[in-house]
């Protein structure tokens, strides 16, 4: 019995041409696919960027117009601005200039539950860290100053600079003390001559150590400019 060779038989010269027709069509498919979805991220790249620059333009002019006196303006261009530019960082920095509005104008207890939600979201860290600083004077003012220390300390721990940590600690002791925790308050100021030992705010640190019983450290010689 003769056994069928495997060998597979060679194309004809049709059939190569054929083959060639189509990974030539699918190659164009697929480029123009991967060129479609380039330009569909490239527009929404771009469309984001402007968007973020002209949230940032009405943020500035709202913000002039509280300062020249116009909270009322001010205020309302703040909410519109968060509401149509959300998820943008002008559009945070909206909501927490809000707050600091209504904060001004005696509305503290929307400033306070607005802010508690904006803490509560998925927002930058320098913007939280002003919504928590805003957030422990608000407390403060109503008298909690147990809450307010920790809205201080968690300001602290995102504020970006470290003068903005060292001054949110010294606020966070104050509330402290004023909530009759002393030994928060003196680990708040130990953190700050710790960490901050540098920064003006050292030197408060220093005297409110001494004044709620706390271990001040002894300042260390510095040799003078003349030195060599």
């Amino acid at each position: 019995m003769t056994v069928a060779s495997e060998t597979p038989l060679p194309l004809a010269e049709g059939d190569w041409f054929e083959k060639l027709r189509q990974h030539s069509r699918t190659l164009t498919i697929s480029g123009v696919a991967a060129a479609v979805l380039a330009i569909g991220i490239w527009l929404y790249v771009t469309s984001q960027r402007r968007k973020e620059v002209f949230a940032a333009q009405e943020l500035t002019r709202a913000r002039a117009t509280a300062e020249a006196g116009n909270l009322p303006l001010a205020a309302s261009d703040l909410a519109r601005i968060a509401e149509r530019f959300r998820g943008t960082p002008a559009a945070d920095d909206a909501l927490v200039t809000l707050s600091q509005i209504r904060l001004i104008q005696g509305q503290v207890e929307p400033a306070i539950t607005a802010l508690q939600e904006f803490v509560r979201g998925r927002h930058p860290a320098h913007a939280r860290a002003s919504a928590y600083g805003l957030l422990g004077g608000a407390l403060e003012d109503q008298g909690k100053p147990r809450e307010a220390a920790e809205a201080y300390r968690q300001a602290a721990a995102l504020a970006p600079l470290d003068f903005l940590k060292a001054q949110y600690l010294l606020d966070a002791a104050r509330a402290s003390v004023a909530g009759g925790d002393t030994a928060s308050a003196r680990a708040a100021y130990a953190e700050v001559l710790q960490r901050f030992g540098e920064l003006e705010q050292s030197a408060e640190a220093r005297i409110r150590m001494a004044e709620v019983g706390g271990e001040v450290p002894a300042t260390s010689a510095r040799p003078s400019r003349g030195a060599n």
